[in-house]
């Protein structure tokens, strides 16, 4: 949900509605695609190169260690499917995601904020790996997230104006001093995160007389998910607003004189005087609008409780709203009280001829229960089936995740379109000839696509999903893979480390699906072996200056050690990787992690073409690996912050360019026996794979050079690589 300009009204405030807390020594329920966003909002990321993932974790795990330090329990819950009243919301937010991915560049990058395709996975891989428990709501979190907080009596931690009406302990994030404090409780050194803390009593103590029940009715007529504030145009007609040079904007001096309003009425009476502004035929529309939103605000059912294994007490009932008798003629009563900034009459008298709030009441939606079978809702909440399946299934309805992409080209995610339709058929039964795909279209528009059977892979068993046996669904993977790829052995996967397997796969099926140049897989096998062999062994240092001011005595040892022949010994064991190789390798390779200085100087040699080949890599690895987990995981998950980062994967793309990757890097990592062995498997097996299906990755042709080129190439080279001394940041994770 969300109230429109209730976050800006209450941190204008802070002072007054907002206590100085010390968050320590509890337990404490996150919304957790709130936390998501704000923790990389938070991070210095570089959004336009699709996501550097390993930061990000790295980032997050930080954030858990330190609730962990002030002993203080987090239960993370995140939002499930869209509900039908939520879509046209989600339509406009989409428009408003276009928009801004399609600007995205290293320049904007900072100020746009998109949010990397993979995201909030990185996000559940730090949660599992801390062993943090979270769940995954069937539908919208908000009420679920409030009825845990008032259960345990514990604060709720997120970024959302709906917090505000609820009726718990709230810590809004933008509050948050991450790193914790030592303070003195009871003669004792503690660790406490200081925060700000929200409580309704608070602000109804502000407002003298306001009641909390009543603050639930303001969010409804200000405008939130189940209607729009367009549809109590008449009432907000009759709404004085207080002349304030403080506050300027009509939407906060309309919140502060409702607020004013509100305190001298009960819920009854100025539910009466709301109803009695409208015409006949609309109140009982209108009152259902109001008692719906109500009862979310109120609701204490948490269904999370039994995933988190907290038992479920019994809380109070809330009752149901009678609707007051009222005349269509009732009036808006002056209030008796005054504030301070108030000039006059809250209400005034106009004119009732006219009428304009039929036809957006008509418009409001009615939505039913929502409801899924107890068997998805189940597999859902136990992290069985994957967020993308979600809508999918409720609705036939998947949205594009605008991203970093050539926005000239077609939509990234048309890739991995038959992986999707073959994970939506399992669910339904292969019951359905279509769905709908909401892709992107041009700079700032979206477009429906019909994904009907054209994309469909054959069913392997006529058998109800939810009947299928784990030995049944892992079937059905395969049965998938070998629909596609019709010459694959399974056993040729085995010589790859184990989480690697899927990784290769989505490294096949992006070349199968797209013009692929040799140099973006090269990129993507390196980018790997650094993150999951040489990070282990080093430390995740991310500083190249600093890492090799800080080993330059030991690396330069390392470089005069006498080389030793490395043959089979090696293939693709990570623990027979040598630390000294990694060591080497790493005082090369960091700086690969970082984008340069000159390229804000130079947007134009951003290369919009690669990323956009990355980002359909993205698609395709995401996409199977849901599919692998709906399957019962014939492959390890990939661990995508130990396997992609976007600025390494563009650098060194943009690096071996025009160049035979193999022997461009025996050169570059010389030194690095053990590590340019590892590697080399990974090419062997790669290759075989590729002659096997018959596959072939794009040449990429040099770029003619004109005379003028020629003399300013020397000078521009160094401008265009991206290899970086100015956004170091010297920090060993």
């Amino acid at each position: 949900m969300g109230v429109r300009g209730l976050t800006t009204y209450i941190n204008y405030n802070q002072d007054i509605f907002m206590q100085q807390y010390f968050l320590r020594d509890c337990f404490l329920v996150i919304d957790g695609n709130s936390l998501c966003a704000q923790l990389y909002r938070t991070l210095n990321g570089f959004s336009a190169f699709g996501g550097d993932y390993d930061k990000y974790a790295a980032h997050t795990k930080t954030f858990f260690k330190y609730l962990r330090k002030c002993n203080v329990t987090p239960f993370v819950i995140f939002d499930g499917s869209y509900v039908v009243k939520k879509l046209k919301t989600a339509y406009s937010r989409l428009r408003s995601k276009i928009s801004g991915a399609s600007r995205l560049d290293p320049v904007t990058q900072d100020s746009l904020q998109i949010f990397p395709y993979l995201l909030r996975y990185v996000f559940k891989e730090v949660l599992n790996e801390l062993n943090i428990p979270y769940t995954i709501c069937e539908f919208e979190a908000d009420d679920e997230i409030a009825a845990m907080a008032r259960h345990l009596q514990c604060p709720v931690l997120s970024y959302d104006s709906d917090f505000f009406i609820y009726n718990v302990l709230y810590i809004p994030f933008n509050t948050v001093e991450i790193k914790p404090k030592p303070i003195e409780h009871n003669g004792t050194k503690v660790h406490a995160i200081h925060c700000k803390l929200y409580t309704v009593k608070g602000l109804c103590d502000h407002f003298g007389g306001l009641k909390e029940e009543l603050l639930p009715l303001l969010a409804t007529l200000l405008g939130n998910d189940y209607a729009e504030k367009k549809v109590f145009r008449k009432f907000f007609s009759q709404l004085k607003l207080q002349k304030s040079r403080k506050r300027k904007n009509e939407q906060q001096r309309c919140i502060h004189a409702m607020f004013n309003w509100l305190k001298n009425e009960t819920l009854d009476s100025a539910i009466e005087k709301i109803l009695g502004r409208l015409k006949k035929h609309q109140k009982n529309k209108i009152h259902l609008i109001i008692t719906r939103s109500i009862d979310s605000y109120n609701s204490n059912h948490c269904r999370s409780l039994l995933f988190f294994d907290i038992p479920d007490e019994t809380t109070r009932k809330v009752e149901n709203i009678v609707i007051p008798e009222t005349s269509s003629t009732i009036g808006l009563e002056e209030n008796s009280q005054e504030d301070d900034e108030d000039d006059g009459d809250l209400f005034e008298d106009k004119d009732d001829s006219s009428d304009s709030t039929g036809s957006e009441a008509s418009s409001v939606e009615e939505s039913d229960e929502n409801s899924v079978p107890d068997w998805f809702a189940d597999r859902v909440r136990t992290h069985l089936i994957p967020p993308c399946y979600l809508n999918i299934f409720t609705l036939h309805l998947h949205f594009c995740s605008p991203q970093a992409e050539d926005y000239s080209d077609t939509d990234s995610f048309l890739c991995a379109l038959p992986i999707l339709r073959y994970g939506f058929d399992m669910l339904t039964d292969f019951e359905h000839d279509s769905f709908t795909y909401v892709s992107r279209e041009g700079n700032n528009e979206y477009r429906r696509i019909f994904i009907d059977k054209e994309y469909s892979t054959p069913r392997l068993i006529n058998a109800p999903f939810y009947e299928l046996s784990e030995e049944q669904l892992k079937s059905c993977f395969m049965h998938f893979l070998q629909q596609h790829f019709s010459n694959l052995d399974i056993s040729d996967f085995d010589m790859l480390p184990t989480n690697f397997k899927l990784y290769m796969i989505a490294i096949l099926w992006w070349i199968a699906k797209c013009d692929v140049p040799l140099t973006h897989v090269h990129s993507l096998l390196l980018c790997y072996v650094v993150l999951e062999v040489i990070d282990e062994k080093t430390g995740t240092f991310r500083g190249h200056n600093h890492f090799n001011n800080k080993f330059s005595k030991k690396i330069e040892e390392f470089k005069r050690r006498p080389v030793n022949q490395v043959t089979e010994d090696v293939c693709l064991n990570k623990n027979k990787v040598n630390y000294e190789d990694c060591m080497v390798a790493a005082s090369v390779l960091l700086k690969h992690f970082e984008i340069d200085n000159s390229i804000k100087k130079r947007p134009k040699s951003y290369d919009v073409k690669r990323i956009h080949s990355f980002a359909q890599f993205q698609c395709c690895l995401g996409q199977l690996n849901s599919l692998n987990k709906l399957c019962c995981k014939n492959f390890e998950t990939t661990i995508y912050s130990k396997s992609y980062n976007g600025t390494f994967v563009y650098n060194i793309a943009l690096k071996l360019e025009n160049q035979n990757p193999t022997e461009y890097l025996d050169q570059y990592l010389k030194g690095a026996t053990t590590v340019l062995m590892f590697y080399k498997n990974l090419c062997t097996v790669f290759s075989k794979l590729l002659e096997k299906l018959d596959l072939k990755t794009k040449t990429c042709l040099p770029k003619k050079v004109t005379r003028r080129g020629r003399r300013k190439n020397k000078t521009e080279l160094k401008e265009i690589n991206f290899l970086v001394k100015g956004f170091e940041s010297e920090v060993v994770i």
